[in-house]
């Protein structure tokens, strides 16, 4: 009995090392790969060229912020079957994509349309045009740039808010007057709990940068207390 238990342990602690190493380097499971914009793209597919602009589009995204290393390579997996992106996407296998900010520091994408930058939903069908690949890719690589300023144990007490709003307000645009008005109307798509978007986390963020001239790093190291400001912008009576 004790050498079984002893071999079903090795087995056990052999699989987890093995598991951990492939999150830090998935590089063998994807045959193609890109290098542009500073980012390496990998894939189990051909790469179309037109990833080049996509990288380009999210290159000019990410770069709008302060914590962006011009000189690091990021590394970005799209994942082009559900098992492989579930393989690194755990128990979020249904999102969109993840990043890794506490083991490999990599970004990986559920199935795309390269050629188009289009991002595929669980259900097969394209993702909402607004929300194209290039946003996915800058969001995650968001993340990354958050827990690499602010390390593995600043990263892990960040309010989500905090983490999701930021990483939006740099992937996307969207008119805050009509997030404004939305929030204080009770609208679904400004309740990330039902519509899975994170558009009120990005209009708490950008009143912190844009109205209150807050520092990113300040807000990032020091975030304030997600009620009180929701209290302060919902007594706003517009965006200017």
């Amino acid at each position: 009995m004790k050498r079984l238990l002893r071999r079903a342990t090795f087995a056990s602690v052999s699989v987890t090392a093995a598991y951990l190493v492939l999150l830090a380097y998935p590089q063998p499971l994807f045959a193609y790969q890109l290098h542009h914009a500073g980012i390496t793209v990998y894939a189990t597919t051909p790469i179309p060229d037109a990833m080049r602009t996509t990288l380009d589009r999210v290159r000019e995204r990410i770069n709008r912020s302060p914590l962006i290393e011009p000189a690091r390579q990021e590394q970005v997996f799209i994942c082009d079957t559900p098992w492989v992106f579930a393989l690194f996407a755990r128990t979020n296998h249904r999102a969109g994509g993840v990043a890794d900010a506490f083991l490999g520091q990599n970004v990986f994408l559920r199935d795309s349309d390269m050629a188009t930058d289009r991002l595929i939903s669980p259900g097969g069908q394209p993702v909402a045009a607004d929300r194209p690949l290039s946003y996915y890719i800058a969001h995650e690589l968001m993340h990354i740039a958050q827990a690499r300023h602010l390390g593995r144990v600043g990263y892990a007490r960040l309010p989500r808010w905090t983490d999701d709003g930021y990483a939006d307000y740099v992937a996307r645009d969207y008119d805050l007057r009509e997030a404004l008005r939305k929030m204080k109307a009770g609208e679904r798509e400004l309740d990330p709990s039902r519509s899975g978007l994170y558009i009120r986390y990005h209009l708490l963020v950008a009143y912190l940068l844009e109205r209150k001239g807050m520092a990113v790093h300040a807000m990032l190291e020091s975030p304030p207390e997600r009620e009180a400001l929701e209290r302060e912008i919902l007594g706003l009576t517009d965006w200017r």
